[in-house]
């Protein structure tokens, strides 16, 4: 991922948006950007997920789409070659990553995410702090709760220190609430 893709453009480019969502395909890899007020700006890499009941795409677990419209969280789409990210897959830790206290609520910080039903994907944004069960998150994904990293995180790379970075830093969260699933 490049630093561009945590910089939305001032006004989003729906036209652009939908034409590329209409050239897409199946585990075409790209990165998307996403915008939440719970999690801020956002980068998803990975490849993309068509889903045949739902009608749209998603990338790591984040929906592109409906019906080929995009979602209103999403900014910026494009495509990245997959020998960027086979060859970090390859300098993956055989360990699980340790989270220490660098991995805080603001810090830049950019996650690999193994999950079966997404297969791998990084995500890359500002940590956000959950007091409701003491995680940390970025773009809804749960990085650690209490100290201990999430089963599917397979690295943590904090990319700025808190204050080190020019992004706003989302509120934290202090309770779920209906609008944790209503945005992502």
């Amino acid at each position: 991922m490049t630093d561009d893709d945590l910089k939305p453009p001032a006004k989003r480019n729906v036209k652009a948006l939908t034409a590329f969502l209409a050239e897409m395909e199946p585990d075409d890899a790209i990165v998307a950007t996403f915008a939440t007020e719970r999690y801020g700006v956002f980068a998803v890499r990975g490849q993309s997920k068509h889903s045949q009941s739902l009608g749209g795409y998603s990338l790591g677990s984040h929906p592109l789409d409906s019906n080929r419209k995009p979602q209103k969280t999403l900014q910026l789409l494009r495509t990245f070659h997959s020998a960027e990210r086979d060859a970090q897959a390859q300098e993956l830790p055989s360990e699980p990553p340790a989270v220490d206290a660098s991995v805080a609520h603001g810090a830049l910080v950019r996650v690999t995410v193994s999950e079966p039903a997404y297969g791998v994907f990084d995500v890359a944004g500002v940590a956000v702090h959950s007091s409701v069960d003491d995680s940390v998150l970025v773009g809804s994904w749960i990085v650690s709760t209490r100290g201990i990293v999430a089963e599917r995180v397979a690295a943590v790379e904090v990319l700025a220190p808190v204050g080190g970075h020019d992004l706003a830093v989302p509120r934290q969260i202090t309770s779920w609430g209906a609008e944790a699933s209503a945005e992502v």
